[in-house]
């Protein structure tokens, strides 16, 4: 197809959504401080310090009324800083880097709801230039989205994926509650599938898989497909670890590996912490007809 072809020459390359002090990153995603659900945050002020980086900023809060004259003065001077793109959730992200006319790309980033192609065309239409794969869908239609699509296409590659987000600070609601002192940052959620992270920050509370998700047996469909960027996440794996998984990462990206050898690095991979392929090779439940 003709997208297909556009596509042909790209590079896939690795984003860290990590601690900005990992030393193997090229490229870092960032939560913008105060407007993100990411763990990681960072302030405008501070992406000086990364002038040899790219830098990725999520936006990616729920705004309210109360949030858009600082988002406005946010995004008036955000060309300024060289930031490689923009990761929103709430269309008032979009909105206003219209009515500014901001230059910085804006990568659509609604997690559950970036499931087609034909949403991706719309946006862009709209001035968006890439779109975060939801992880809640099959490694066929990552590809079918990839061929119908001239957008830059990013996926969760590596990491514990968020499950759900409540704007209610459900953890220290239940420690008022018991009246007891919350000595922890993270809790789990006990059910009879398994213990779900939890955690609460300015944002509200946060649930993540009791799984990390492990996609890199998919490397060469992904990369064969256009897939322009790779997320990797490191939230709560020892920095030890997440570098040994990393190194295998970046070697089934860069190199010409065999899907036997990607396949080998995915048990290599497990044995250091558990993974999942998770919804990558599940059929679809639910489908639009």
């Amino acid at each position: 197809m003709v997208f297909q072809l556009l596509k042909e020459g790209f590079n896939m390359e690795i984003v860290y959504k990590t601690n900005k002090n990992f030393k193997n990153a090229n490229a870092f995603l960032f939560g913008l401080k105060g407007f993100s659900t990411l763990e990681e945050e960072i302030t405008l002020e501070e992406l000086s310090t990364f002038s040899d980086k790219k830098i990725f900023l999520s936006i990616d809060k729920n705004m309210f009324n109360s949030d858009l004259k600082e988002l406005e003065d946010i995004l008036s001077s955000i060309d300024n800083y060289g930031i490689s793109g923009i990761l929103f959730y709430d269309l008032s992200v979009l909105s206003i880097s219209k009515k500014l006319n901001v230059k910085t790309p804006l990568i659509w980033s609604q997690n559950y709801l970036v499931t087609n192609y034909k949403t991706c065309n719309f946006y862009e239409k709209e001035g968006v230039s890439g779109a975060l794969i939801s992880s809640l869908i099959t490694h066929d239609e990552i590809v079918d989205i990839c061929n119908n699509t001239k957008f830059d296409i990013y996926l969760y590659g590596f990491g514990y994926q968020m499950m759900a987000l409540s704007r209610r600070k459900l953890i220290s609601d239940y420690f008022e509650y018991i009246d007891e002192t919350n000595n922890k940052s993270i809790h789990y959620m006990i059910e009879s599938t398994g213990s779900y992270p939890t955690v609460e920050s300015s944002i509200g509370t946060k649930i993540y898989t009791k799984d990390v998700l492990n996609s890199i047996k998919y490397i060469n469909e992904f990369k064969k497909a256009g897939v322009k960027y790779l997320i990797l996440d490191n939230f709560m794996i020892d920095d030890d670890t997440f570098y040994k998984i990393s190194k295998m990462y970046e070697r089934a990206v860069c190199e010409d590996l065999s899907d036997e050898e990607l396949v080998s690095m995915e048990e290599e991979i497990n044995k250091l912490i558990p993974g999942s392929t998770m919804f990558l090779d599940k059929k679809t439940v639910f489908k639009v007809k």
